[in-house]
This record gives structure tokens, sequence and C-alpha cells, in this order.
């Protein structure tokens, strides 16, 4: 089975490449969603509880993105759990040709040695930042925050195998991720 990441910085389109391939049958993980499930779940609530006085998403988003110190302390909480659920979709899925991960911060969390291929979705700093602000219905500022809590696109790329541009029309993303999907089938 080969596991392959899709990443890319926040609001560049990796939803929609997940959902793409999930459209043609694989297997797929959002590593976001994962994320939103734990802030649902009982015991890790407490946890967060502890660590940051609420267990609400936004609240501690709000705290974390402008906190370094609060963000190392949320992935302290969060990604043992995230990195064990990962592991249980590919073992629920090793009979798999290739099964999928959206994994926003895949460097950030040191997960991409857990794959075989790693596809960058790349979107243009001003595109990202505009798509955050009608998304998420916040101010620029804080979209700015959010997009410099992780790493630059320029130290991702030279890690991945391949990179897909997604500035355009949606039409145009879907058939450089269709032409990726074709290389992938002979690897």
């Amino acid at each position: 089975m080969k596991k392959i990441a899709i990443t890319g910085n926040i609001a560049s389109g990796k939803s929609i490449a997940e959902n793409y391939f999930k459209s043609l049958g694989f297997k797929t993980l959002c590593l976001d969603f994962v994320t939103s499930s734990l802030y649902e779940d009982n015991d890790c609530r407490k946890e967060l509880f502890n660590s940051f006085k609420t267990s609400n998403k936004k609240e501690i988003s709000k705290i974390v993105f402008t906190n370094k110190d609060k963000l190392k302390e949320l992935e302290q909480i969060l990604l043992p759990k995230i990195k064990k659920i990962m592991f249980d979709f590919f073992d629920n899925n090793k009979n798999e040709k290739m099964v999928f991960v959206a994994a926003p911060t895949l460097f950030e969390s040191g997960f991409d040695k857990f794959f075989d291929i790693i596809i960058l979705i790349s979107s243009k700093k001003e595109i990202r930042l505009q798509r955050i602000i009608e998304r998420d219905k916040v101010d620029a500022q804080f979209a700015k925050h959010k997009i410099n809590a992780q790493l630059d696109e320029k130290i991702k790329i030279p890690k991945c195998t391949y990179v897909i541009e997604n500035n355009g029309k949606k039409d145009e993303f879907l058939f450089e991720l269709e032409k990726t999907r074709a290389k992938l089938d002979i690897l």
C-alpha cells in the first residue's frame, strides 16, 4: 500500500484534492476532521480545559495562533492522538493499492516520515488570505496569523513528490489533480 499525503498551507485547496481522490473510490482521511473530532471527545476535552481553561476549538485557535508556546502545548495533547488514528486508518486499509491523508501540518507535526508520496497543494499567499477571510469570516489580521503559523511553502516544496498549483479556476485545479492521479497509477 502506498501512503500518500496531501498537504499545503491553509486555504490552498487540500479539501478539494482529498474529495477528488475520494470521489474516485480511494480511501481518504482528513486530519483536520480528526482534530475537530478530538475536540468532541470527553477525555480530550478535559485535557484541553486543564491546559487552556476552555475546550472550545475557536477559543483555543485564537490562543495558539498568536502564542507559539501554547501551540506546542496543544500539539503535545493532540498529535499523539491524531497519529494513533492515522495509523489505525493505515492498518484498516492495508489491502488498498493506495490511501490518501489530507494533512495540513504534515511537516510541522513530523508526520511526513510516515508517507511514501507527498502531494503539496500550492496557492499564492494573497489568494489564501482572501479565502480564509471569506470562508472563516475573520479579519485580515487573524487570517495572517493563521497563515504565519505554518511553515512557508518554499521550505516544503523540496520535500514533496508532486506540487500542484491552485491559483485559478476549480476546473484547472481538477485537471492538474487528474494528471497527478495518472502518474500515481503507474507507480
